[in-house]
């Protein structure tokens, strides 16, 4: 029998359930490109615009981007796809500047399509998509080894959706549903190197309304995703290999957890220059304003529980967050019958408070981001492309933040999207 060296069991419950809350946590934030918090890049146009779109009609991507919109495109069927690739880095150094290191991971890269069909006054649409996909590397010898080394999350999100118009006005709304998969690396126990990997996975269901006003040159509308709930099970698996006392401390087995999500609330009004459903003739041109109220509130804590009862039995975690409001601008102008560009500028806020911020979630006074786009369209055919540059504002954590990692974080983003669509 191997005799167990002394272990500080409180401290390695404190780096365990971190580790689980950088997991779950991370599900949530993955709403981003870079730790954001909402950034659901639905169809290139849409993106090129400044994620503006709410009340524009042009692609497929209105099955997400405002499903009450779906009967403001020509009659048939319309379908549009593409993909997104994501590039982030980001910068950590201490409190006192002399230990700093970068990210290292490689950019990540998500497809999204849709379809709908406009029977004239009503529509039906659905798609796929993973606006949660997302990764982040820290590297296996920086100093925050033992908070977080490498993440990987995929999460696809399914709507359903179908829309109603009267006169002016028109409703739309359905269902989403909503699948997750995280793959975690960090090292467990700093003093032995002790290394870990988390897998987990949840489902769940939520649902969306919508509201269009088109009045000609004035629209305005609003889209609403409730808030919802993914449990997640999964697995902890620690390579003990090398420090064979810590066996028993750290026990491979399954993990529970309830993460709650926030509801989101977009409202825009638009001026457009033109009162026709086609956005491409020569000189016309639209702006939209629009805010996204987002509820980050509920995310209080989280409640972890280990099915080997090792570390403990349950673990909590407190992270009382607040809610936030970003806003955006952006619009197109429209050079001929079958070129437009597009373009943007959006301003996000984070809910993160200093003492609960960290390498997971570098973010602490959100970021500005620049968007550029164009749009080409040969009879049936879309073709689009989008840019984005995010700066993400310097932040610091308190002189004693929750994960025990002090320091400051600074860091960019880039993201290409491409998109292409087809009506008949």
């Amino acid at each position: 029998m191997h005799q167990l060296v002394p272990i500080d069991l409180k401290v390695k419950m404190k780096t365990l359930r971190f580790l689980l809350t950088t997991l779950f946590l991370s599900a949530s934030l993955s709403m981003s490109f870079g730790a954001a918090f909402h950034t659901g890049q639905t169809s290139a146009s849409y993106t090129g615009q400044g994620q503006t779109g709410v009340t524009f009609f042009d692609n497929a991507g209105l099955v997400v981007q405002n499903p009450a919109a779906m009967t403001k495109l020509n009659h048939g069927m319309h379908f549009y796809g593409g993909f997104t690739r994501y590039s982030t880095t980001f910068s950590y150094s201490d409190l006192d500047g002399g230990n700093s290191t970068e990210t290292s991971h490689p950019a990540a890269v998500a497809p999204q399509g849709y379809a709908l069909y406009n029977g004239g006054d009503w529509a039906v649409g659905s798609g796929l998509y993973l606006p949660f996909n997302s990764g982040i590397e820290w590297g296996k010898t920086w100093t925050g080894r033992d908070v977080l080394g490498k993440l990987s999350l995929k999460t696809l999100n399914q709507p359903v959706v179908g829309s109603y118009s009267f006169g002016d006005m028109s409703v739309g709304g359905g269902l989403n549903f909503i699948a997750a998969s995280v793959r975690l690396e960090r090292i467990a126990d700093k003093s032995t190197e002790t290394p870990v990997v988390i897998g987990a996975t949840g489902q769940t269901t939520g649902w969306n309304s919508a509201f269009l006003y088109d009045g000609g040159n004035i629209s305005g509308g609003f889209v609403y995703n409730s808030a919802f709930t993914i449990s997640g099970t999964g697995n902890a698996n620690f390579d003990t290999s090398s420090a064979p006392a810590l066996t028993d401390t750290f026990a491979d087995g399954g993990v529970k957890a309830d993460l709650k999500y926030p509801s989101t609330l977009e409202i825009a009004g638009s001026y457009k220059s033109f009162t026709s459903v086609d956005v491409y003739q020569p000189g016309a041109f639209a702006v939209e304003f629009g805010i996204l109220q987002s509820s980050w509130s509920v995310y209080d804590e989280i409640v972890i529980k280990f099915d080997k009862k090792k570390p403990s039995e349950e673990s909590k975690i407190v992270n009382k967050w607040k809610d936030v409001m970003d806003w955006k601008i952006g619009g197109f102008y429209s050079l001929s019958e079958s070129m437009k560009l597009h373009g943007g500028f959006y301003k996000s806020a984070s809910p993160i408070e200093p003492q609960y911020l960290g390498p997971t979630t570098p973010d602490g006074n959100g970021k500005n981001s620049i968007f550029l786009g164009f749009g080409f369209k040969a009879d049936a055919l879309l073709l689009d492309a989008a840019y984005i540059n995010s700066t993400t504002l310097p932040s610091e954590t308190s002189s004693s933040p929750k994960n025990g990692l002090a320091g400051k974080y600074s860091g960019s983003a880039t993201v290409l999207q491409f998109g292409i669509g087809y009506s008949f």
